[in-house]
């Protein structure tokens, strides 16, 4: 048998003892937020199923690019608004779903 050094059996064991506290205190599922598909598109109007980074994507008026493909951050809940340059033909898709700090059970607040 191999014999493990401290710091990757901390490491180990830290990561079963964190997790295993987790799912025992019910914090095995983080988001209880509905999470879209990589694919799903939205558009102003609609309302984010999910907080997390978005980006975005902006068309192109008379063939010219008047923005480029930028992020935001967003809030699950948030109506998603119109570009004041392409107005509705903005599109979002979720890149990146993430949790407030103040909502993951992880952290004191």
């Amino acid at each position: 048998m191999k014999k493990m050094k401290r710091r990757e059996f901390l490491k180990t064991a830290g990561v079963a003892a964190i997790g295993a506290g987790c799912v025992k205190a019910g914090i095995s599922k983080l988001h209880a937020e509905e999470k879209p598909s990589k694919d799903k598109e939205f558009q102003p109007g609609e309302k984010a199923t999910t907080s997390g980074v978005y980006d975005v994507f902006h068309d192109k008026i008379d063939g010219e690019q008047h923005a480029h493909q930028h992020q935001v951050i967003v809030m699950a809940g948030t109506v998603f608004p119109r570009c004041k340059g392409c107005r509705q033909w903005v599109k979002f898709r979720l890149a990146q779903q993430t949790v407030f700090i103040d909502k993951d059970p992880h952290f004191e607040t």
